[in-house]
């Protein structure tokens, strides 16, 4: 997917004051010099930047410095807000009914759940341009209530199944005296 910088922008641009340059903060697992006891490397999760200057095809990835959240202080308030709703809430990166041009829309208008996108109003989702993306998170969220009815069916035949298996081996063991 080619990435166009002016739709990237005019998104960002109430908060943007790096005419420009654009930045996204997010968290990255990377590999430590540890290992645990099972021999696999140990990962640490580090706060990472994105940088992106209009007109150019490069994109400045690295670990993010305070230097950073000072001079990009609204898309680092941007990214604490997603901390807090992510926990509340299914990340939008969960989501396989948005692509990635979608859900970085959703990020930039402070929407980082499925659960934020769905309580969106119908004039509010309009006005951000997210009434598709809207509908298709009340739609997700209004068929995965049953999820949790068809898992607790699920344990009861696994328990169920379970209790035939022993009382088969009940049934031989009392044939066999």
């Amino acid at each position: 997917m080619e990435f166009e910088f002016s739709s990237f922008q005019n998104v960002l641009a109430p908060q943007n004051q790096n005419n420009g340059v654009v930045a996204r903060f997010y968290d990255k697992y990377v590999q430590t010099e540890k290992f645990a006891q099972n021999g696999l490397p140990v990962f640490e999760k580090k706060l990472y930047v994105e940088i992106k200057v209009k007109d150019q095809y490069d994109v400045f990835d690295q670990p993010a410095t305070e230097e950073h959240i000072k001079r990009f202080e609204a898309q680092y308030q941007n990214y604490l807000k997603s901390l807090k709703q992510e926990k509340k809430g299914t990340p939008l990166s969960m989501f396989a009914f948005l692509n990635a041009e979608q859900i970085t829309c959703c990020h930039f208008r402070n929407i980082f759940t499925v659960e934020s996108l769905a309580q969106l109003d119908e004039t509010t989702a309009r006005a951000l341009n997210l009434e598709n993306e809207r509908d298709l998170a009340l739609d997700f969220l209004r068929i995965s209530k049953n999820n949790k009815a068809l898992f607790e069916l699920k344990k009861k035949q696994k328990e169920y199944l379970a209790e035939i298996e022993n009382l088969k081996q009940e049934i031989e063991s009392l044939k066999n005296k």
